[in-house]
């Protein structure tokens, strides 16, 4: 009897233990950028303190440099469909599936980290209603300092502008290189040296952040600090995966998450600060942008806010004309 005692004790703590095991929880987190960038070491740092808060519930594991093999128009789509759990996601990439997300990559719309976050906190109930018909929600966001371009040559108006050959990222890089006679093509990061090599581009836009993870003055020699967008990445949760969590769990998730994002967009300016340094110490030159070059970008810009919004619905209408007002412009 006291064997059989004995081996029932084993089976049931056995069991405790296998319980325990299945009821914690594992995502596979697909980041963009290379395990060095700021905003997936923000994303580890998310993650380690997620495994801390939970004690160990849930437990996250980071996929950087897209390792996971979906590109960025690729991922709103993924997450809702549960191909992946958890996803970095930029706004500006996904506007094929929903526009409205693209408010916050629009041309030239602020001009400081400080209205860009206006502009999202403005933007974001429509932004989670819009994410809840693709069955997700975001956990919290970051920002890149402002695009600038770079190049081989100086470029110092508009008209300088025509006949490069630009790497862009997203649609806004599209209607920009329309607009100024640009030819943009839209590709990732990982072929943009193979592309420059066979002359099929001769420049590109991305931050300072960017140039300096592409080691940029390797290939060109001036960076224009236009600041057309400061792109907003969003870290959106799959739905079912997140219902699975209990209620203690999910509560700890979003405050450390509202944490993450304050530390996230304070972060960018200093990270722009250091970029530009780095880029001048290994030789690139930065041009600044003249009075009279600003007013012609701001004009561009004016005119594809117009047209995407016109495009985008009355949400994105209702959103410009309210940080219109409040910023003044």
């Amino acid at each position: 009897m006291k064997k059989v005692l004995i081996v029932l004790t084993g089976l049931m703590f056995a069991l405790t233990l296998f319980s325990t095991a299945m009821a914690k929880t594992k995502w596979d987190l697909h980041l963009n950028y290379p395990a060095g960038n700021f905003h997936s070491k923000g994303a580890q740092k998310f993650a380690d303190e997620v495994a801390k808060a939970t004690n160990g519930e849930l437990t996250i594991v980071l996929h950087p440099g897209a390792s996971l093999g979906f590109k960025g128009p690729e991922l709103l789509r993924a997450v809702a469909e549960g191909q992946l759990s958890i996803a970095e996601i930029p706004t500006g990439m996904v506007e094929g599936d929903a526009p409205v997300l693209a408010l916050t990559a629009q041309p030239f719309i602020s001009t400081n980290a400080f209205e860009q976050r206006l502009l999202y906190q403005l933007a974001k109930p429509v932004y989670a209603k819009n994410l809840k018909k693709f069955n997700q929600m975001t956990l919290y966001t970051s920002v890149w300092p402002f695009s600038g371009i770079y190049t081989q040559r100086t470029v110092k108006s508009e008209s300088d502008l025509s006949g490069l050959k630009m790497r862009v990222y997203d649609g806004t890089g599209l209607a920009f290189g329309e607009a100024t006679g640009i030819a943009a093509r839209k590709m990732p990061f990982s072929e943009v040296y193979p592309a420059m090599k066979a002359g099929l581009l001769d420049c590109m836009y991305t931050s300072s952040v960017s140039g300096v993870d592409a080691k940029a003055w390797e290939v060109l020699k001036y960076f224009t600090p236009i600041n057309i967008v400061g792109p907003v990445n969003m870290i959106n949760v799959n739905m079912d995966a997140w219902n699975k969590l209990d209620k203690n769990t999910q509560v700890t998730i979003l405050e450390v998450a509202a944490q993450m994002e304050d530390d996230m967009w304070n972060l960018a300016g200093d990270m722009d600060r250091k970029s530009h340094a780095t880029l001048v110490e290994n030789g690139m030159m930065i041009d600044p942008v003249g009075k009279k070059f600003r007013a012609e970008l701001n004009a561009v810009g004016e005119k594809l806010r117009s047209a995407w919004a016109a495009k985008a619905g009355a949400d994105a209408q209702a959103i410009l004309a309210e940080y219109y007002k409040i910023t003044g412009r």
